[in-house]
């Protein structure tokens, strides 16, 4: 059996969902740290900045630096950064501010020029915002997704995700983005990972179209947990199928101590 050093996890669907914490997942992320299991956050929510997201897991007793942390809003903004942009118009929150300050970009009004325009989860949309992207783009900025996921997984529900904001500019604009940061996109996990073996690396999320289609495409192995949006019947009709399944971490890691120890 193939021994895992390093479990990169998704947020929402895994370790809460909403502002419920999913005790299981939780102990078991702990119980698999104190044997020495590298723990990285992989998620694709665009709301919130890294520096948010290690206050927030010190409450779950989930010690975390900045660098074990990788946002979609933190790809996308360092993706930009790279590819020489500069002024950029954000449809986000205040996490997709904070990670393109922190990457030396600068978000501009209505009514400027700009080289890109990032798209994330809004849950302040308004028209003037859609009608802004839209116009940029068609004038010639980049389209850039933090990520394309139709829904948030919230207590009770599904709420829609940033996926259907990108959709209505890709609609109105007559282009898809130029490039999506996020989960399924494999190079968000090489931001994540580094040069460690792929071998020794375990993939733990909610989502087939996200964090298992990452797995997939990266050939890293995957755990999908029933915590979050993904269901049972979803494995009878997904093409991506994901190496492990369980109710939760916890079950599972009792299951297969041997893939830790």
């Amino acid at each position: 059996m193939r021994k895992y050093r390093l479990i990169v996890t998704d947020l929402d669907g895994v370790i809460w969902r909403g502002g419920k914490p999913l005790i299981q997942n939780i102990k078991a992320l702990k119980e698999l740290m104190r044997k020495g299991v590298k723990v990285k956050y992989l998620t694709n929510n665009a709301t919130k900045s890294r520096v948010e997201y290690v206050e927030i897991l010190k409450n779950y007793d989930l010690g975390a630096d900045i660098n074990d942390i990788i946002t979609s809003a933190y790809a996308a903004t360092y993706w930009v950064k790279k590819n020489n942009g500069r002024f950029v118009f954000i449809v986000g929150e205040a996490g997709l501010f904070y990670e393109a300050v922190a990457n030396d970009l600068i978000p501009v009004s209505h009514d400027m020029r700009v080289d890109h325009v990032i798209v994330g989860l809004d849950r302040h949309l308004t028209y003037s915002k859609i009608r802004e992207a839209s116009r940029m783009i068609q004038e010639g900025a980049v389209f850039v997704a933090a990520n394309i996921d139709s829904t948030l997984p919230v207590e009770n529900r599904l709420d829609p995700g940033a996926g259907s904001i990108v959709e209505m500019i890709a609609k109105a604009t007559g282009r898809d983005p130029d490039f999506i940061a996020g989960k399924p996109n494999k190079w968000i996990l090489d931001l994540a990972i580094g040069d460690t073996d792929k071998d020794s690396v375990l993939i733990i999320g909610d989502r087939l179209d996200t964090d298992i289609a990452l797995g997939n495409r990266a050939g890293v192995d995957t755990l999908l947990v029933l915590t979050g949006a993904s269901k049972p019947d979803d494995l009878e009709t997904t093409e991506y199928m994901p190496t492990y399944v369980a109710k939760d971490l916890y079950s599972f890691i009792h299951d297969y101590p041997e893939l830790f120890e």
